[in-house]
């Protein structure tokens, strides 16, 4: 019996050696993986919807998923693609302030002063994604997140809120097992962070994870050239998700009837 606990536990160890050793090459190779270039910054904002319809001031914070690195125009958006789907009751007047990179240090000291004088009536936040691959610690996160708050409640004081929880990290294609697995758990966990802390400042954290998962599973045309950032495909998806979120969270606010929405978007939108 002892040997074969012997066995048992040299399988054991040299098993762990593989992961740890696989973990360690993804890892390296996810470093040194060749992403998309931000640049030329695509000018997203502006009047979206019918000049006669109520105005409404949306403006969309955060990274690149914001900026819409992987889009090929600007028509192709997240943020545009908010403000489109607005379009059937508004007039939108659409400030996207996302930059490519930032993490939530950066969309609390330098996107949320710009809000500042906008009065908007919706304002979006996703963002946290670079803040999963370059490993911010929780407690930093924790305390940029209550900074967060405390300046939307600041600068936007009317507005209704809603922050995007981190999306399916274990679905990009360009991370491999074990690493996207580990990211996937970690962006999870994340999300449950934002809703603890958030929550209690009575803003809404949109679980974009649970809708989008199997519209991105393995499916090439959702990605852009680096496998990471979306294409136009995805970002369409993204801005019909997106825009319902958003869509829900003003009715309710306003106490407006929700609107007439199919909720098998997944299927029609994602073939």
């Amino acid at each position: 019996m002892s040997i074969q606990f012997r066995y048992v536990g040299r399988a054991a160890l040299l098993a762990g050696g593989a992961m740890v050793t696989t973990l360690a090459a993804e890892v390296w190779a996810a470093m040194h993986h060749k992403f998309i270039p931000s640049s030329p910054v695509l000018e997203i904002s502006g009047m979206v919807g019918p000049e006669e319809a109520e105005p409404l001031t949306v403006a969309v914070l955060g990274d690149s998923s914001v900026a819409g690195v992987g889009a090929d125009a600007a028509e192709d958006t997240l943020a545009y693609g908010v403000a489109k789907a607005l379009t059937d009751r508004y007039r939108v007047d659409l400030h996207s302030l996302g930059v490519s990179g930032s993490r939530l240090r950066n969309v609390v000291g330098e996107q949320l002063p710009r809000l500042a004088g906008l009065d908007p009536d919706v304002v979006l936040i996703c963002v946290g994604t670079n803040d999963l691959t370059h490993s911010t610690p929780t407690r930093e996160i924790r305390t940029q997140l209550h900074l967060l708050a405390a300046g939307l409640h600041t600068v936007a004081p009317h507005a209704v809120v809603v922050v995007s929880g981190l999306p399916p990290a274990s679905v990009a294609l360009c991370f491999h097992w074990p690493l996207r697995n580990l990211l996937g758990l970690r962006a999870w966990a994340l999300t449950r962070v934002y809703k603890s802390v958030l929550g209690p400042h009575g803003i809404q954290v949109f679980e974009v994870a649970q809708h989008t998962r199997d519209a991105f599973r393995g499916k090439r045309e959702m990605f852009s050239a680096d496998l990471f950032h979306p294409s136009s495909a995805g970002y369409a998806f993204l801005g019909t998700i997106y825009g319902r979120a958003v869509r829900e969270a003003l009715d309710s606010a306003r106490g407006a009837p929700p609107a007439d929405t199919d909720l098998d978007l997944a299927g029609d939108l994602a073939g």
